[in-house]
């Protein structure tokens, strides 16, 4: 049964959660096969490492789930990533080997605290601003 990874990847420390900056990693060991996987939260690159090595890199803009199939030491192995909830950023990853699930784990932007909320309220209130404050400016110079 694969376990996760304490010590693989040089930034994995500052990398425990997802973030916009740093987007989604996940860290899984495999006897001595330590796989990481990215997923940035811009530009949907998402990026499969095996010992620090890029395996898979592919973009997915969307979708809400994605596959990396690769082969390491006689074994077929797959990463699935999937977006468990849109409005908390939840993705889950998956990694398979032979077909036969290893481990999953599961990260997002958002918790259940009352601050991870305000967030959403606040961004969406910006938006609603933004958007008046366009449709105002088009109405001004369009008339």
């Amino acid at each position: 049964m694969a376990r996760l990874s304490t010590a693989s990847h040089t930034k994995q420390a500052t990398m425990a959660t997802a973030s916009l900056v740093n987007g989604y990693w996940f860290y899984f060991n495999d006897n001595d096969t330590e796989i990481a996987v990215h997923g940035s939260a811009w530009s949907g690159r998402e990026t499969v490492y095996v010992n620090d090595n890029p395996v898979s890199d592919k973009r997915e803009l969307f979708k809400f789930s994605s596959n990396h199939e690769f082969t390491h030491n006689g074994f077929n192995y797959r990463v699935n990533y999937h977006l468990t909830n849109v409005l908390t950023g939840s993705l889950e990853c998956s990694l398979y080997r032979d077909n036969k699930l290893l481990a999953s784990q599961t990260k997002g932007f958002l918790g259940k605290s009352k601050g991870s909320w305000l967030f959403v309220v606040g961004m969406f209130l910006a938006g609603v601003g933004f958007g008046a404050a366009t449709a105002a400016l088009f109405k001004y110079f369009t008339a």
